[in-house]
């Protein structure tokens, strides 16, 4: 019984140490990536802001092996993920990325004209439950994020460098 005892106050322990760690990790993520592409930004806003064009340079949403997607001006569909085009500015594109899970997550662009070039920045942004394996689970966001995120963008930059 005595150790019975000692086992249960120790898992009680590790919970609460676990736990307080996980206080230290911030509720809300971003992960960003950003790219200068030598090209007007109307015709990069142009580009983001209509969903169809996605599919030529977008890794995230163009994944082989996902059934059935379907590419709208303002929606991508798939049986994996649903794409959303909430709003559309100026300076700023934002949408919602809906997994089959459930999850919702914010995501979106922001564009800065610096002389002929324009900044295209890509975001998502997390915002995490207080469940510590959920915030540690968000410690490897970045790295599954970061490279498709890249690619993309580096896809978007060639594509748009090259029209004329």
């Amino acid at each position: 019984m005595r150790f019975v005892k000692l086992g249960l106050i120790s898992i009680v322990g590790l919970f609460i140490v676990i736990f307080a760690i996980s206080l230290l990790i911030p509720g809300e993520i971003r992960v960003s990536r950003a790219v200068n592409i030598i090209a007007p930004k109307d015709s990069i806003h142009d580009r983001l802001a209509d969903l169809r064009h996605w599919k030529q340079w977008n890794a995230l949403t163009n994944v082989a092996g996902v059934l059935n997607q379907q590419y709208a001006a303002n929606t991508i569909t798939s049986d994996e993920l649903t794409v959303k085009l909430r709003e559309a500015r100026a300076d700023s594109i934002t949408t919602t990325w809906q997994q089959k899970e459930g999850r919702t997550i914010e995501s979106g662009f922001n564009l800065h004209t610096v002389d002929n070039t324009t900044v295209v920045q890509w975001y998502f942004d997390f915002h995490l439950k207080w469940y510590p394996w959920e915030k540690f689970g968000s410690i490897i966001f970045d790295k599954q994020l970061g490279p498709p995120m890249e690619q993309s963008l580096a896809e978007l930059k060639k594509l748009l460098e090259q029209a004329p």
